[in-house]
């Protein structure tokens, strides 16, 4: 095995994927044209565009004593105005779904949803506003499977903890509010110190269950963790068109019932990478040879690296990944099936796997993850570890005051689960978040993915544009390299020379003017034949070639040009002299 062993793997999508990176598209920092497209600026170029008006309109408005919130809606609305000015200088440019620009036009004027107009940015390069994927979020991915793998089906809790997890689920109850809509409660004999001091004990007791599943399996140190030798890129963009889109984030229970947030109204907007796109991404993993150093320790017996039952190999990682996200991805298609059984996506991808790339992924020739937010806690857990899901509010009397008790449940599977969509009230499709692959660039699976003939649609443009651009170019230059060749022969040409030359010429761009047709006589090309056979037969300095010269030019395109015979305007002309 080599010191460095790396591969160079290319990443695609499955799914839509978000990472994100702290940053939102707000509204004064953006405008959105009339197909949707949301066009992110620089608040720097405004100065420049001064003598628009635009500074003078938004100072007006901050002068004002409107609450905050007016006044920012009303400099947007000064940012929409100019947007024509603003958008062939913004940065980034990302389309928003049908979905998501109604309900941007339709909040404009709607005080309570201004503020909610942000959009959160997914990962980017600052050099050029692409997204990307951050080698960290990847790593982090292998890591969850990894350990997964170690704990080899075993309940990472103990029965202990598992018990106590079990009398605090039991701390609460059902009950009817007399709407008939059943709702949670703490059970009267319990207080409300008791419930949060049982609570914050099982937490801590799962915090320690994760430090010992790091500290047992990994080593619990950077020197005797085997995933130091796993390095991850950046997953840098292949396609300077990466197909991004602006979309809701929506909640929706396992059950099939309306979810808290669904009743609430709550959702997000994302910048998501779109699914089905292959190749999109390019990054290497690079797998370090450790066994040479494998289980050393230092003068007080500490292990200074890892042991050499714990070190990976390529083979260890690609099973461990795959056996843990295949079987997530399955159920999240199967409950996919459950909630909304008309989803495009999920027979999308079915048949995908099907066609071939589930095969590729059992045999080890693909790696698939899932990264990025709201990928959900199954996805980033081991299996068996419970999950703190957070329920309803309850409300009592506690010594003449209202106590208000935060309640929760411990589990090991969520109670719902966040889909990326294109409408808040109907979505036309639910789709999961984060699902990539991860496989060498020649693939024939690539070519079962949607996006796959979307992509050879745009780069035939793209190679189109750029033949029609170089066509330009050349022709742009062969004009050039003749009109110079022009001035050449002009600057060597005698005065008579360039008076026939430019008969010629002028004679030329008639011709393309007329098209075909013709002058009546004695107009603009008929008296200028005139006055340069008058001026080279009275001329002293005319040679005999010059007038030779004068005689072919005039033979040539007078009869294109004038509506005359040509015989007659011989000898009208006399032609015939300045040939002797």
């Amino acid at each position: 095995m080599k010191f460095l062993d790396t591969q160079e793997l290319v990443v695609s999508t499955l799914s839509p994927v978000h990472i994100g990176c702290g940053e939102d598209y707000e509204p004064t920092e953006y405008v959105v044209d009339t197909s949707g497209v949301l066009h992110r600026f620089n608040a720097g170029i405004l100065p420049d565009l001064s003598d628009a008006g635009i500074s003078s309109d938004i100072l007006t408005i901050l002068s004002n004593d409107e609450a905050h919130t007016e006044q920012l809606r009303a400099v947007h609305k000064v940012l929409s105005k100019y947007r024509d000015k603003i958008i062939p200088l913004a940065s980034v440019h990302v389309s928003m779904c049908t979905g998501v620009h109604a309900h941007y036009k339709s909040t404009q004027d709607k005080k309570n949803d201004f503020n909610r107009n942000g959009v959160e940015r997914t990962s980017y390069q600052p050099f050029n506003q692409l997204p990307y994927l951050p080698g960290s979020s990847i790593k982090g991915a292998i890591r969850t499977a990894i350990l997964n793998e170690h704990i080899a089906g075993n309940n990472p809790c103990s029965t202990v903890l598992m018990r106590q997890i079990q009398d605090f689920n039991t701390m609460i109850e059902e009950y009817d509010p007399g709407n008939g809509k059943l709702l949670l409660r703490l059970k009267l004999q319990h207080t409300k110190w008791d419930y949060d001091r049982a609570r914050k004990n099982i937490e801590k007791a799962i915090a320690d269950v994760s430090s010992a599943l790091g500290t047992d399996l990994l080593g619990g140190k950077f020197e005797t963790d085997p995933l130091r030798a796993l390095k991850v890129s950046d997953a840098a963009p292949l396609d300077i068109e990466i197909e991004r889109e602006i979309r809701f984030c929506l909640n929706r229970s396992r059950s099939g019932r309306r979810s808290q947030a669904q009743v609430k109204n709550l959702y997000t907007r994302l910048e998501y990478i779109l699914e089905h796109q292959p190749a999109a991404f390019s990054l290497s993993l690079t797998l370090q040879n450790l066994h040479e150093i494998a289980g050393r320790r230092n003068h007080r017996n500490e292990l200074i690296s890892p042991s050499a039952d714990k070190l990976l190999l390529w083979t260890g990682i690609v099973k461990a990944c795959n056996s843990y996200y295949l079987n997530r991805l399955d159920d999240d298609l199967a409950m996919l099936g459950k909630l909304y059984p008309t989803s495009e996506w999920r027979k999308q991808t079915q048949s995908i796997l099907d066609a071939g790339l589930r095969d590729q992924i059992k045999t080890g020739n693909c790696l698939l993850l899932r990264i990025g937010k709201h990928g959900g806690a199954n996805s980033n857990t081991v299996s068996g570890r419970q999950i703190k899901i957070m329920l309803n509010e309850d409300k009592r009397e506690a010594n003449g005051k209202e106590e208000k008790i935060r309640l929760y449940t411990f589990d090991d599977e969520s109670r719902t689960i966040w889909y990326c969509g294109d409408d808040l009230d109907k979505p036309s499709d639910l789709l999961p978040h984060g699902w990539i692959v991860l496989s060498n660039p020649d693939q024939i699976w690539h070519a079962d993915l949607p996006g796959f003939e979307r992509r050879c649609a745009r780069q035939q443009a793209i190679a189109e544009s750029a033949r029609r651009q170089a066509e330009a170019a050349a022709a742009e230059q062969a004009k050039a390299a003749a009109q110079a060749a022009r001035e050449a022969a002009l600057a060597a040409m005698t005065e008579n020379q360039r008076r026939i030359e430019a008969f010629v010429s002028m004679c030329a761009r008639r011709a393309e003017q007329l098209r075909g047709g013709k002058e009546n006589p004695n107009a603009a090309i008929h008296t200028a034949a005139r006055e340069l056979v008058k001026a080279a037969l009275e001329g002293a300095d005319w040679t005999i070639d010059e007038k030779c010269a004068v005689a072919d030019a005039i033979e040539e395109w007078l009869p294109k040009l004038v509506k005359v015979e040509l015989k007659d305007e011989r000898k009208k002309l006399k032609l015939s002299a300045l040939r002797t």
